[in-house]
């Protein structure tokens, strides 16, 4: 049986890495599937634990382009929130340190289970 052994080199591969770590072409990757993720949660009206971990202004300026397009259809918005609110997204992903992405710019833990484990830690109301 041969033993792996695992060694944190400078300059290899590294599959843990924050959003300002990123290569340009996976920033680029993890912020489209982070505006995908952000559409999705705003739709369904879900955005409370993000809005715990960034500027209220920064969200109220994405949420006003989504509202002003609310016509279109989800990869339309996607496109034009990326278009009209990029500074502002990768604001917010450069908040969320906690949150991880391999080289390619996926997150390490999918965007949908993340914040199904955030939310289970959500105070509830009596």
């Amino acid at each position: 049986m041969v033993k792996m052994k695992y060694y944190d080199m400078k300059g290899t591969s590294n599959v843990s890495q924050t959003y300002s770590e990123l290569s340009g072409d996976a920033k680029e990757n993890a912020l489209r599937s982070f505006i995908g993720f952000y559409v999705s949660q705003y739709k369904a009206g879900s955005l409370e634990i993000l809005s715990s971990k960034v500027s209220n202004e920064v969200m109220s300026s994405i949420n006003e382009i989504l509202n002003q397009n609310s016509f279109m259809g989800h990869g339309e918005l996607v496109n034009e929130s990326l278009r009209l609110c990029k500074p502002y997204y990768e604001a917010i992903l450069n908040k969320l340190t906690d949150t991880k992405f391999d080289d390619d710019g996926e997150p390490v833990v999918a965007w949908s289970d993340a914040w199904e484990d955030q939310e289970e830690q959500l105070p509830t109301e009596d």
